[in-house]
């Protein structure tokens, strides 16, 4: 027997479909081993990472289990095995799974091969096969290395951010620079100021086309815009011109390249309006079903083979081609170690489980399809004329565009990754359709229109135009896009007021202090040259330590001068000594905040997220303690509790402030108080069923149920059987009224009927 592990358990039935009996599929689930959650988890010298198996997890009432237990599962498979395949994801982290997984089962070089594939199909799956190999320590490294930088931004800068601004904030290596350009981009629009400018056009064979005045003459750098809104309405008043050039000549378009991982992001969130992270997952589905290739690329070509593919399904569609199989180009950093995404069989025009899987499968496959087809061709004509009837000349332009072959746009009329403002639009360009005209010959207009514009604001970021901004700008690659996102619109950084992202104040005070610290990784070029430096650890260009020692030198430098500069000050100082001030929350009870110096036992209250002097109330009972205010546990509320270990008084709470807890005394006895416990279950002895409330007195017996903090006083009357007390309860079926005496034989049941106990009918029975 073989075994294969790959990281989803969602391709296991397909895999084995396609291996045959001879071979067992089982599942690794994601990452086996990671870095501890609470420390830095980085050991110097040698900057060597402490990984730990990943705990079990619950989620939703289930229980998932850990990466210790998940090793054990394929540890007992391994040993029956005569070869095991390590066949995670074919990137960096499915290389670095890859190893973790070797050396959790302990397997010897000789004991495993290392197989990676960019689709589950099964020409693919075979010929991936016969290209077994071990595994690439260059690509573990580097993931290493990422991780590494990840660990040490995050967990050295967080806290001294969280300290001084007296809040939980993360600060992150590639997800601080992404909230920068948005918080950036917002001052900019802020800052904005619009101006008004004017422009003119002449209409012309009953409106049928139109000529624009052209304003270059008109303007010059230091004055862009025409702001003489009487010249531009006398321009607007022209009718009389001569044609001083006319010209008619072809224009082709391409088609727009095949998806990269941020490309496809960006168009399903144009197209489909999906979350990246959303797409990501839906993406990884199609994959799984071996419907498309591996979704995690920087190409933006395929393969020859699937070229070769596209190509002769188009032929037999009878749909246009270029001479030869097209190629685009590749942005300058892509690696480029996988094809761009397309479907594994191009003659399946429709593929997934769900209305969402299927319309990103189409988008692939439209895009996947277009990418091969022809150009689209146009017939474009341009008309220049001058005005004869006014004292200066002005010069009018006109440009029309008519499609005359559809070449890939018999597919898809536009390039999906852009917003409707960014596309080519009409056919007709903006001057609809224009005739060739007799060069020298007079041509009169029929109306003209004065042009009111105003100068735009930059645009805000969406996801799309964000994760191409990241990938312009060379930060982050295609496998962290979607986990970038979320982070920043998770951690409230960022919010999404119709589809434009925003920053919070959060956000803003979060860059704002990066910035004035002047830590590097906030700057785009410095985050710019890690990823470059990564890359050149995959490509064995240079090493682990050769990256990471650098970046932790700098970033110690920086940490120690914001320290002994003091350039970032406390948002909230604390009034005693001076330090930062931070709010915790923890479960259960009420915000405060406390000072950071550790030395310094300063507490305050918390109102509207800020410090306020703590109020403080001395214990009525020990006149020591005081009292300290707590959320109830169960059901709405507060209570307060004296600080003083040995006095056990509690208040309620009014208005924030202790007021003395309610006395209830017991309704069957009158002379003792009630009190509230816990119920618990009688076998397990956990707490069950809420709270109840029983009387203090031992003789008496009552028990009565809690309704919000307060007893459930039941109503009475007595029984009509044996004259004891009966009792009104709720049950399933609404109220109903029991005799007290039940334990000694009496087993009066009553109707209720608007609070009062009623005789029961008699049953009626069917009797054949």
């Amino acid at each position: 027997m073989k075994l294969m592990v790959v990281e989803s358990p969602n391709k296991i039935k397909k895999l084995e479909s396609i291996l045959g009996s001879e071979w067992k599929v089982v599942a690794s689930v994601g990452h086996i081993r990671d870095l501890p959650r609470k420390e830095l988890g980085i050991e110097q010298p040698g900057f060597t990472l402490n990984y730990e198996y990943i705990p079990a997890a619950s989620a939703n009432g289930r229980m998932f289990p850990g990466g210790e237990e998940r090793a054990d599962r394929i540890r007992k498979e391994a040993g029956k095995a005569e070869m095991v395949y390590l066949a995670s994801d074919p990137d960096r982290e499915g290389e670095a799974i890859a190893w973790h997984l070797k050396e959790a089962l302990a397997l010897d070089e000789t004991d495993y091969l290392r197989v990676t594939f960019d689709a589950i199909t099964s020409d693919v799956i075979r010929d991936a096969l016969k290209k077994a190999r071990k595994i690439d320590y260059n690509l573990v490294h580097a993931q290493e290395a990422r991780r590494a930088l990840d660990r040490m931004y995050g967990y050295l800068v967080s806290p001294l951010l969280s300290n001084m601004l007296g809040m939980s904030l993360s600060a992150g290596r590639v997800q601080s620079p992404a909230v920068r350009l948005v918080v950036d981009q917002n001052r900019r629009i802020k800052a904005f100021r619009k101006t008004t400018h004017f422009g003119a056009v002449v209409s012309f064979d009953g409106d049928t086309w139109q000529a624009e005045w052209n304003t270059k003459p008109f303007v010059s750098e230091d004055k862009p815009y025409i702001l003489d809104e009487a010249l531009a309405t006398r321009v607007a008043a022209c009718r009389q011109f001569k044609v001083t050039a006319s010209d008619s000549g072809p224009a082709k378009q391409s088609p727009p390249p095949p998806f990269s991982t941020s490309l496809l992001l960006q168009a399903a969130s144009v197209s489909l309006k999906l979350d990246p992270e959303v797409t990501a997952k839906l993406a990884q589905k199609l994959f799984e079903q071996g419907a498309i290739t591996y979704i995690r690329t920087d190409s933006v070509n395929f393969s020859d083979e699937a070229i070769a593919e596209i190509r002769g399904f188009a032929e037999g569609k009878g749909w246009p081609l270029p001479g030869k199989p097209r190629r685009f180009k590749a942005k300058g950093d892509a690696q480029e170690a996988h094809e761009a995404i397309r479907p594994t069989h191009i003659d399946v025009e429709q593929a997934g489980e769900d209305d969402s899987q299927r319309a990103l499968y189409r988008l692939i496959w439209q895009r996947s399809a277009a990418s091969q087809l022809a150009d689209a061709k146009y017939k474009v004509n341009t008309v220049t004329l001058e005005s004869t009837d006014s004292e200066q000349v002005y010069e009018f332009k006109a440009k029309g565009r008519v499609l005359v072959e559809q070449g890939w746009r018999i597919l898809t009329a536009k390039d999906a990754v852009k917003d409707e403002d960014e596309g080519e639009g009409d056919d007709d360009a903006s001057g609809g359709k224009v005739p060739l005209l007799d060069v020298g010959s007079a041509k009169p207009a029929e109306s003209g229109k004065l042009l009111r514009k105003e100068t735009k604001p930059p645009s805000r970021f969406t996801k799309a135009s964000l994760i191409a901004k990241l990938e312009a700008e060379g930060i982050g690659r295609p496998s962290t896009y979607p986990a970038i996102m979320q982070n920043i619109m998770s951690k409230g950084y960022l919010v999404e007021e119709k589809r434009f992202l925003e920053p919070t104040e959060t956000g803003v005070l979060l860059v704002d202090q990066l910035v004035k610290a002047e830590f590097a990784f906030i700057e785009l070029p410095f985050t710019r040259g890690l990823e470059e430096e990564l890359d050149g650890i995959a490509e064995g260009n240079s090493g682990y330590i050769d990256v990471v020692a650098p970046a932790f030198e700098q970033l110690q430098t920086d940490i120690n001068a914001v320290e002994s500069s003091g350039a970032i000050k406390p948002r909230f100082p604390c009034p005693k000594c001076g330090g930062g001030l931070r709010r915790y929350s923890p479960a259960g009870k009420s915000p405060f905040w406390g000072c950071t110096n550790t030395e310094c036992k300063t507490f305050m209250d918390d109102a509207d997220n800020k410090p306020i002097e703590r109020k403080t109330y001395t214990c009525a009972v020990c006149e020591t303690g005081a009292m300290r205010r707590f959320k109830r546990k169960t059901g709405n509320g507060y209570l307060w509790a004296c600080s003083n270990d040995e006095c056990k008084h509690f208040m309620d709470d009014k208005d924030g402030k202790p007021i003395e807890t309610v006395v209830h005394t017991c309704p069957t006895c009158k002379s003792a108080p009630l009190r509230r416990y816990r119920k618990k279950d009688n076998e397990t002895g956990k707490p069950k069923g809420g709270f109840g409330w029983f009387c203090t007195n031992t003789d008496c017996k009552t028990f009565l149920d809690d309704a919000k903090g307060k007893p459930l006083v039941l109503k009475t009357s007595p029984c009509p059987d044996c004259g004891r007390i009966m009792y009104r309860r709720k049950g399933q079926y609404g109220y109903w009224w029991g005799c007290s005496g039940y334990k000694d034989g009496c087993k009066t049941i009553m109707d209720d009927k608007d609070g009062k106990p009623v005789k029961r009918p008699p049953r009626i029975t069917n009797k054949l």
